[in-house]
């Protein structure tokens, strides 16, 4: 039912590099073992009958290999003549993180239809915190260099830092709906101001929510990282959650364009809110955008994480979305994916390997201090943050950090303060690597 080649990718991807043909097989037959050095023997997870079904799914408390969960097989290792035999099949547990292939069985979502945290293995197991898949590349190396197969040691370091913004709305006030909601809201007693609504029809720069400008100043702190801006693109609105959808068309948005264009700043769709339930949206979208913006779009974030099945992934591939920066859950930091590292998206209904490369998204802001999910204060958050920088680093893989551009409208606020400091933090981290 599995392909050798899905396999081998699987293995060579735990490892973080190729590894050479009869270093390590997957196999259950004792006469093939002489072939490798290194054997993992199936647990019969992709058999016929019992893969995509309930008997499926991991049994739980997990057994643990030199502390290491595993998912499916047995922790036991041993000689069988001159090979290593290991009965715990990482290459399956590997599979099941990577494709997200409990979303499958498990009906369990939040309000917005998301598959969260809060019914996800990795966090009833406790190991939302640790990039498993790497953890399990560490187990094969070590085992390969005992038997003599000698690696190069694992890089340590970011392999590529993304400073990524979701531009949910351009602006507060620099349009009519705005305006007229601004001041209604002032003479039911809000706390905002009209002086900001005159400034903001006087020059969008001077607009609350137009931080554009503060985030590229400190994301240049890291020069090295690439910036890119989700932006929306529905024609209509097809869901309240998709508020507001604005007008490629406008002066703001296509000086807003040119703004990204002067600051070598990626553009990214950010596909819709409506998309997560009907990714039928994604084509038409991606096309509205690069004929707006005169751009070829091939990067993607789904408007509120929103991504109800694993057919999303596929629908982004078909539309020729290469990159997808969507995956970590909302209501908890950590490691959705079991790794920290770029991969090509796995069909867990096809078992095929895709063009689609899913960037594990490391932070988002408001998942860390929202009160709609882990609710931290600012101290709780960068040490939740500098404890997550230190795994990745670790493992060399990937930082994809999202700040989106209304939640530092105050530069003294705790949101503000946290993007700085965490930059710091990667900074520092970086150079240790540089130097």
């Amino acid at each position: 039912m599995v392909s050798n080649e899905l396999i081998s990718y699987l293995i060579d991807f735990m490892v973080g590099e190729a590894l050479p043909e009869g270093w390590v097989g997957y196999t259950a037959n004792e006469e093939d073992f002489a072939h490798y050095r290194l054997v993992f023997v199936p647990s019969g997870f992709f058999h016929e009958g019992t893969y995509g079904t309930a008997s499926s799914m991991p049994a739980e408390p997990l057994a643990q290999l030199e502390g290491v969960p595993v998912l499916f097989g047995k922790p036991e290792v041993c000689m069988y003549h001159d090979t290593l035999v290991v009965h715990a099949d990482l290459p399956a547990s590997a599979f099941f993180l990577m494709t997200r292939y409990e979303e499958l069985l498990q009906a369990g979502r939040d309000v917005h239809n998301r598959f969260d945290a809060q019914h996800a293995l990795a966090k009833r197991a406790g190991f939302l915190h640790r990039p498993l898949v790497d953890e399990y590349g560490t187990l094969i190396r070590k085992w390969l260099d005992e038997l003599g197969c000698h690696l190069a040691s694992a890089p340590r370091g970011f392999s590529k830092i993304y400073l990524t913004h979701d531009v949910d709305t351009l602006d507060y006030y620099h349009h009519l709906r705005g305006t007229l909601g601004g001041f209604k809201r002032i003479l039911m007693g809000g706390n905002e101001k009209w002086t900001d609504i005159l400034k903001s029809w006087a020059d969008i720069n001077n607009d609350i929510a137009y931080t554009f400008p503060w985030l590229i100043e400190q994301d240049r702190k890291l020069p090295e990282a690439e910036v890119c801006f989700f932006m929306k693109a529905a024609d209509k609105e097809r869901n309240p959650y998709d508020r507001p959808v604005y007008d490629l068309q406008t002066e703001s948005l296509q000086g807003f364009n040119a703004f990204c264009t002067e600051n070598t700043c990626k553009i990214g769709l950010h596909a819709s809110y409506a998309s997560g339930g009907n990714a039928t949206l994604i084509a038409e979208e991606k096309k509205r955008l690069e004929e707006a913006f005169q751009k070829n779009v091939t990067a993607n974030r789904y408007h509120y994480l929103r991504t109800c099945s694993v057919d999303d992934m596929q629908a982004l591939a078909d539309a020729g979305i290469m990159d997808d920066f969507t995956m970590a859950f909302a209501d908890r930091i950590g490691f959705r994916m079991g790794t920290s590292r770029p991969f090509k998206w796995i069909n867990p209904k096809t078992l095929s390997l895709t063009n689609l490369t899913i960037h594990p998204m490391s932070v988002m802001e408001c998942t860390l201090m929202s009160p709609n999910y882990m609710n931290l204060q600012y101290s709780q958050a960068i040490e939740q943050i500098k404890q997550l920088m230190d795994k990745i680093y670790q493992y060399n893989g990937e930082v994809v950090l999202l700040w989106h551009n209304t939640s530092v409208m105050d530069p003294q606020g705790d949101y503000a303060r946290l993007y700085i400091d965490t930059l710091d933090y990667i900074g520092k981290l970086h150079e240790m690597i540089v130097q």
